[in-house]
């Protein structure tokens, strides 16, 4: 469940370059295309890749209502604070939208955002016992090296925690602004609450917990992938969603679009 700005296009990094084409990136078929990723279109992922065995999209929302127990969802959570001016800063720079912040802070798409990501609302005691029963695996941005050592350990697949930085801001003026202005830092701390409270419970109790599980406890930084090395699963993985998902997907779009 790829949280936008919480690390996770880092985290496909080492996926992608761990699977192969056994890792996905993937969308929901029928529109609208921003609703919640579910089992229909993970049917038709599965169709189109007969080695799939790993997915990560933005549109993977309360994923135990709306994907059951065909999956084991794992995620990272991001500071609430840092997380959302990440969020505006993207908005505004890769999005290349004219978005103030008044308009930002003001969508209730953008209030406690990870919370509802995970329980589908502003449901704190749902996002908590979803991630301690449900999820397989949750970290932390602050603590990314420990959080994918962790992942490492539990996962059923071998990972090579080789990584490179990934989705770096372009021009970070933006954020910088947000973070020297005391108002907008007040207003995106009561906009996020519940977030903050939710980091906390993970920082807290789920990440020892699944530290003793795993048996880590390394927190020295990942080792970098070599700059001189290429990562050919990597590029094997978004060759095949580039050239064979994706035009699937496109096809098959088309072909349901007179039954939506």
């Amino acid at each position: 469940m790829h949280i936008q700005k919480a690390a996770g296009t880092t985290l496909k990094f080492i996926l992608k370059n761990s699977l192969g084409v056994r890792h996905s990136d993937v969308n929901p078929v029928e529109p609208p295309h921003d609703r919640p990723f579910g089992a229909t279109d993970l049917e038709f992922a599965r169709s189109t890749n007969p080695w799939l065995c790993s997915i990560s999209s933005h549109e993977i929302i309360q994923p135990s209502l709306h994907l059951g127990e065909a999956v084991m969802p794992f995620t990272l959570l991001r500071d609430p604070v840092q997380r959302s001016v990440s969020h505006f800063q993207d908005k505004i720079v890769r999005g290349r939208r004219k978005l103030s912040f008044e308009q930002f802070i003001s969508d209730p798409s953008n209030r406690n955002f990870q919370v509802r990501k995970i329980a589908g609302s502003e449901d704190l005691e749902q996002a908590k016992a979803l991630l301690r029963d449900r999820f397989f695996f949750v970290g932390l941005a602050e603590r990314f090296a420990e959080s994918v050592r962790m992942l490492a350990g539990l996962c059923p697949w071998p990972l090579d925690i080789r990584c490179r930085p990934e989705n770096v801001a372009a021009d970070p003026r933006p954020g910088e602004r947000l973070l020297s202005d005391p108002a907008a830092m007040d207003r995106i701390r009561d906009a996020n609450r519940l977030d903050q409270q939710l980091w906390d419970y993970v920082d807290r109790e789920l990440l020892p917990a699944l530290a003793a599980r795993s048996g880590v406890v390394d927190k020295a930084p990942l080792p970098l992938f070599p700059a001189t090395s290429i990562p050919w699963r990597l590029y094997a993985s978004r060759l095949y969603h580039k050239l064979v998902y994706r035009s699937l997907l496109k096809r098959e779009r088309r072909r349901r679009a007179p039954h939506s």
